[in-house]
């Protein structure tokens, strides 16, 4: 162990007996220590730990790698169900050729974003048309966002907002989406009646939800 490495964390004093050390998903070091704990005590525990802080924070770097998406000739993409193999070549926009989606090769990522966000507004758009005239609600507007962190949003107006990213997710999982916002006209909480009205249109709705909460990581893709 290299003791003489420094680590760089964010320290955070409470009423706890002990030192703890937590590594989040992003790889930031969080130091939780007693209100009264010597910050030279600190120090030394945190270096006793150095090594395991590293393989921590080397494990969650290779995880998140795994999960970004990066255009590469060849390779499969899944888009609201439809399986495509993209391939980079010499075209002005992005095209469909049966499964096979022709992507520019210069700038590729922001000519796939624009053809992605054409297909999620349009398929947002039709899907919350539908859902609402069965639920008997009235809305706003659809609109695209680019969050990282949040699927949709309704306001009280009922401006409804969706990531566009949910083209990446299966038909069945953004149909969820679009009800779980919709059901916030006029219930603008989760309460109990707010879950019977989503679970009255999607009987199946957990499932799709927890679908939904582990693939969470494609709202960073793009980015």
């Amino acid at each position: 162990m290299e003791t003489g490495m420094t680590v760089a964390y964010e320290l955070i004093r409470s009423k706890r007996r002990t030192i703890a050390i937590v590594i989040d998903s992003e790889g930031k070091c969080r130091v939780r220590a007693p209100l009264q704990a010597r910050l030279s005590d600190i120090e030394h525990f945190v270096q006793a730990k150095t090594r395991w802080i590293e393989q921590k924070q080397q494990h969650y770097a290779a995880v998140q790698k795994k999960r970004q998406l990066i255009l590469t000739d060849g390779m499969q993409l899944s888009v609201l169900d439809n399986s495509y193999t993209l391939r980079l070549t010499e075209v002005g926009q992005v095209q469909v050729n049966g499964t096979v989606l022709l992507c520019p090769q210069f700038k590729p990522q922001q000519a796939l974003e624009k053809w992605l966000r054409q297909q999620a507004l349009a398929v947002l758009q039709e899907r919350t048309a539908h859902y609402a005239e069965l639920m008997g609600v009235v809305y706003q507007s659809v609109k695209l966002s680019s969050a990282a962190k949040r699927w949709g949003s309704c306001s009280i107006k009922g401006n409804l907002n969706f990531s566009w990213r949910l083209v990446f997710y299966p038909l069945a999982v953004l149909d969820y989406v679009v009800v779980h916002e919709l059901s916030h006209i006029g219930n603008m909480n989760h309460s109990r009646r707010f879950w019977q009205r989503v679970a009255s249109v999607l009987p199946d709705y957990q499932m799709r939800q927890r679908w939904l909460k582990q693939q969470a990581y494609i709202l960073q893709w793009l980015r």
